[in-house]
């Protein structure tokens, strides 16, 4: 379909995109937790990259190129907005102790509660369908270092899941 090196035209550039949304919706709300947060960073992604399209070698890679831009637009957006909540002002919204501890958590539930190094590689890795390398692009880390984070986020899961 495209050749390396070739710029990507607007049509081409949309279809691709088109192609990435929910993954991109999900990668950042994965990072983001915001629906309204989740939308704005893939928003402003889609148009940095559109500038930008010129800088991708190799239009085979756009999906990868693509969430590197969405994450650092998240990770952007997590230190612009660093909210401080005092605990007295949240306790009437904590869940009680008495809730029902047999109900269990949707799988989806439980990814959304692990800790944000392991929640995003395993959201582009089982729902994304990303290789372990692409994932590592991604996120600027090791191969191993995303092994390692599937491994724990793996167990987290399981931990999260058997509870009662």
């Amino acid at each position: 379909m495209f050749t390396p090196h070739e710029i990507l035209d607007k049509g081409s550039f949309c279809t691709l995109v088109i192609a990435c949304q929910e993954t991109m919706f999900r990668t950042a709300k994965s990072i983001l937790r915001q629906d309204e947060d989740a939308e704005d960073a893939v928003q402003d992604a889609i148009c940095t990259a559109f500038a930008s399209r010129d800088s991708l070698r190799d239009v085979q890679r756009f999906k990868p190129w693509l969430l590197r831009i969405l994450t650092n637009k998240c990770y952007d957006l997590c230190r612009k907005r660093r909210p401080t909540v005092d605990l007295e002002d949240m306790a009437d919204r904590l869940p009680s102790e008495s809730q029902d501890h047999d109900q269990r958590m949707t799988l989806w539930q439980a990814v959304l509660s692990l800790p944000e190094d392991l929640r995003v590689p395993v959201t582009l890795f089982y729902y994304e369908d990303l290789s372990v390398r692409e994932i590592g692009q991604v996120l600027g880390i090791s191969e191993a270092a995303v092994k390692t984070r599937l491994s724990r986020g793996r167990g987290r899961l399981r931990l999260l899941l058997e509870e009662k």
